[in-house]
This record gives C-alpha cells, sequence and structure tokens, in this order.
C-alpha cells in the first residue's frame, strides 16, 4: 500500500500527529508529500486539529480534535475515511443532519488520539531511563490539572456541590468539578501530589489554590512517582490526552466517569483493570438538546457533597488494595507495550483503511 503524508512538518514538530505520522513512515514506508493538502485548515468556528494522507490514491482525513461537536464536514465529503478521536454518534448525526451531510456517515470510524511527545513517555526511551529507572511510586495518585478561572478566589458558589449555586456553564463546572475532587480525595485520605494549575494564565495564580503550571519533566516526574494518575472526564466525558501519557508510563488512572466516546476496539480500556471510576453511570449528554446547547455535548449535572465523599472514599479503598494495583500497573504495561505501540498503530490504521478501499 502506498501510503501519502501531507503537511511534512507534523512528523517533525512536537503534536498530536508526530506519533502517528513517524508510525506509518516507519513501519509501512509512508512518504511525505510536499503538495498542499486537499482543504484548506478549518478554523472556524474554531481551529481545528487535523491532518490528510492518501492510500493508494484514496483520501484518508484524521481528526484530533477534542470536542465531539467540531467536525470538518467538508473534508468529511471529500475524504474516503474520516478516522474521528472523540466519537459520540449521537453528537455526529446532530452535526450531519445541521450540515446536510447524513449520506457521509459510514466514512467515520472511532480514532484515538496521541499526547504531543508520547515517544518520550515509553518505559524504554532515553529520557524515561535516564529520569526515571528504578522509581517507585510514593503517592497514591498524581492530580495535576490545569483550571480556565479561578471561582473560589471571586467568592462564587459551586455549581457542582448542593443545591444553591449558580447554573452551571462548562467553564464554572470545569473549575469547580476539579477542586471539589481533589479536596474530597484528600479528605478520603488518598496520598498525592496534588496541584490545580493555571495554563500559563498568571493572573488567576494565587498559591493557595491555583499555581504556576509544571514543567513537562516535573509533570512525568509526578506521574511517575504515583501509582495512578488523576484524569477528570467531567464535564467533557471524554479521555484527554494526559490518558495516552499516564499508560504509556505504565500507570493507571482515575476517572470521575468513563468517557462517553467510542473507542477502536483494539483500544478499548476496562474498568478495574486500566482505571478507576469515582462515579460510574453519572451523568450523560442530553439527546433532546440541540448543538447550540452545552447540554448536548457536555455533562453538567450536579454532584452532592456525599456523592463526593462516596466516591473518594471507593477510590481510597482501590488504591489501597497493592493486588489490585500490582494487577493494573501490569495490565497498564502490557497495554502500552503493545496496543499503544508504533507498529500497533500503523497496523491499525492500514487494516481499517484497506477494508474501506479495496
Amino acid at each position: 500500500m502506498k501510503i501519502e503524508l501531507f503537511e511534512p512538518y507534523l512528523a517533525r514538530e512536537k503534536g498530536f500527529f508526530r506519533y502517528l505520522f513517524r508510525a506509518l513512515i516507519r513501519y509501512k514506508n509512508a512518504l511525505l508529500v510536499s503538495e498542499l493538502r486537499p482543504l484548506p485548515r478549518l478554523v472556524k468556528p474554531r481551529e481545528h486539529s487535523s491532518a490528510w494522507a492518501r492510500f493508494d490514491g484514496h483520501f484518508v482525513f484524521f481528526d484530533f480534535s477534542d470536542h465531539v461537536f467540531l467536525y470538518d464536514t467538508e473534508a468529511l465529503k471529500h475524504c474516503d475515511v474520516y478516522f474521528k478521536a472523540n466519537l459520540h454518534r449521537g453528537v455526529a448525526r446532530k452535526v450531519l443532519v445541521k450540515a446536510g451531510s447524513q449520506e457521509h456517515e459510514s466514512k467515520i470510524l472511532p480514532f484515538i488520539w496521541f499526547a504531543p511527545n508520547l515517544a518520550a513517555y515509553r518505559p524504554y526511551s532515553l529520557l524515561n531511563r535516564l529520569m526515571f529507572l528504578g522509581a517507585k511510586p510514593a503517592y497514591d495518585v498524581c492530580n495535576v490539572v490545569g483550571v480556565y478561572d479561578n471561582y473560589l478566589s471571586k467568592g462564587e458558589k459551586s455549581v457542582i456541590a448542593g443545591d444553591d449555586g449558580p447554573p452551571a456553564d462548562p467553564t464554572r463546572y470545569h473549575f469547580w468539578m476539579r477542586y471539589h475532587v481533589q479536596q474530597a480525595l484528600k479528605d478520603a485520605g488518598v496520598s498525592g501530589y496534588y496541584r490545580l494549575t493555571s495554563r500559563g494564565n498568571r493572573d488567576i495564580e494565587d498559591h493557595q489554590t491555583i499555581f504556576p503550571n509544571l514543567s513537562e519533566r516535573k509533570f512525568m516526574k509526578a506521574m511517575v512517582e504515583s501509582c495512578f494518575t488523576m484524569i477528570n472526564t467531567l464535564p467533557h466525558a471524554l479521555l484527554p490526552w494526559k490518558a495516552s501519557e499516564s499508560l504509556m508510563l505504565g500507570r493507571p488512572f482515575i476517572v470521575e466517569r468513563s468517557a462517553l466516546v467510542e473507542m477502536p476496539d483494539p483500544f478499548q480500556l476496562r474498568p478495574n483493570e486500566h482505571y478507576l471510576e469515582m462515579f460510574p453511570g453519572f451523568g450523560d449528554f442530553d439527546d433532546n438538546a440541540d448543538l447550540e446547547d452545552p447540554h448536548s455535548y457536555r455533562i453538567l449535572d450536579r454532584l452532592h457533597l456525599d456523592q463526593l465523599r462516596e466516591g473518594a472514599e471507593k477510590i481510597a479503598v482501590a488504591v489501597k488494595n497493592r493486588g489490585l494495583v500490582e494487577y493494573m500497573t501490569e495490565q497498564v504495561r502490557k497495554y502500552s507495550a503493545t496496543i499503544l505501540s508504533p507498529g500497533f498503530v500503523a497496523d491499525f490504521v492500514c487494516e481499517q483503511v484497506e477494508k474501506r478501499i479495496h
């Protein structure tokens, strides 16, 4: 199969596509081509993370947007295969109906996405060996996560806990979920490297609730020195690229609830094997809401303090179960060594494309 990859810089620069492109180059002899991508990059209503390839003359589109509602519908019409990370079929159908592109739905296949520097997280990478060889976890959890604002310092009531807070919008929910989960885990006695970071916005740093960002190396060190990584899935209900970093480092993770997005079969993750879940089945997207309503692609339901406490106490019991921790760590190491390996990723992509173009 002849594979041609557009925008050669994607294979060089640290970004979402480098791991994928280098896997296809190394294991499938993919060629980097200098011609322009078939269609310009989508920039409205927001920047869209995407890449193009050509497999035996057939156009393949990779959509790595972290928004379940964001599609390049013109690319969907033009391509033969549309790989969508963070695919939710219900939301996708709403998007296609609105765009009048329902007949192209069969082109869409679920995919995963990769952290910008994922190769450095591989267990035997030079960076990993130099920094972490022989390191053993000192904490139960690495809970380092960025927020967009500091609503606590503004004196606002929580939109999560209780019934008397203001209406929940995605940004407020994002902050309060991360704040309350950290507090609940601490109160439950879960030892951790805890840090809410500012995502580079110094205006919200108060060095009490929100702190400056960590460097990538310090963040890697915090993950390696912990048995689990806390990965907040609410309100988005998808797995951020931090999940691939944690898995590649051999660390299972904790989520508030499992992601609502579809993953390809070989990449499926299982509870109590690859991750722990604090609030199983909590919340869902509102199927009756239109795309202009955040409830159609975000979980914005309130949690009560007793639910937060019960979820954290459940995690506290699990992380003290050494047999479970060892089992999950071993399963994650197997996953990173096989399923996340570049050779497997390259094989999977080619197999999926071949099924649809031949």
